[in-house]
């Protein structure tokens, strides 16, 4: 004779459901009200370092108040300006192993941030930098105009929050990928260079957009209206493309990026 027990669903709190989602859509959304709970934050976003030796920072995700456009086309400025990058990297190699290193940070005048951070309504930004192994990670809480500064009580409450929730965010980049191309319905070339993939790993970030313009099916004029570009950077970008993916032919590479997706 055998016991029959009843199925029961399995408690969770909202920590446990926080953490149950690291690989699913909507993480960075609960993480964020996660967050919200210790202290106002407007926008949150993470900047991910694959391998420190070869840094190469993306948008890993973000959430809150800011639109996924701005905050994707803000993270492209600041990717592209070599000081910036070098910021970020910086930082990371300054966070203690195991730890986490927090800063409260504002722009100055001459800051090239200073028109986001003013067109956006924010003041102030609390910057959160670890490394684990090779990887890297930097996050950053965005605070608004109306909610004033962090406070003291603020940072406290944070602090208490802030380890788990990062090692969430780069335990999520690693199973996931960015939130830009991971939950995205289409192929992307760009999100197979981020998770770096075979040969898309080589590409540059350019070459890669190149790819994904051939994708959708953009002519070279077209391609080169949508990147503010010359057609004859275009046919460089994509013959360059072509050779480290080993293709010729659009053909090819949109065969190449839909079996590497699968």
């Amino acid at each position: 004779m055998s016991d029959v027990f009843t199925p029961r669903p399995l408690p969770r709190d909202a920590l446990a459901r926080l953490v149950a989602s690291v690989n699913e859509p909507g993480f960075a959304d609960r993480v964020l009200a996660h967050l919200r709970e210790a202290a106002p934050v407007a926008n949150m976003g993470a900047f991910y370092v694959a391998d420190m030796a070869q840094p190469r920072p993306v948008l890993s995700l973000w959430s809150g108040e800011m639109s996924g456009y701005w905050f994707n086309r803000n993270a492209r400025r600041i990717l592209s300006h070599d000081l910036l990058q070098a910021d970020i990297l910086a930082r990371i190699r300054a966070a203690p192993p195991g730890g986490l290193a927090l800063e409260r940070w504002h722009p100055d005048a001459d800051d090239p941030r200073l028109p986001i951070y003013r067109r956006d309504g924010v003041i102030e930004r609390l910057t959160v930098s670890s490394r684990s192994g090779r990887s890297g990670v930097l996050s950053f809480y965005l605070r608004g105009r109306d909610d004033g500064w962090f406070s003291a009580r603020d940072m406290d409450r944070l602090a208490a929050v802030l380890p788990l929730a990062h090692e969430l965010i780069g335990l999520r980049h690693r199973v996931t990928g960015s939130e830009a191309f991971h939950f995205s319905g289409q192929a992307s070339a760009s999100g197979l260079r981020e998770r770096d993939v075979g040969g898309f790993g080589t590409l540059s970030a350019r070459e890669a957009e190149a790819c994904d313009h051939v994708i959708r099916g953009l002519s070279v004029a077209g391609t080169a209206l949508e990147l503010a570009i010359s057609e004859n950077t275009v046919r460089t970008l994509r013959r360059r493309a072509y050779r480290k993916l080993g293709v010729n032919s659009a053909t090819q590479i949109v065969a190449l990026v839909l079996n590497d997706r699968g």
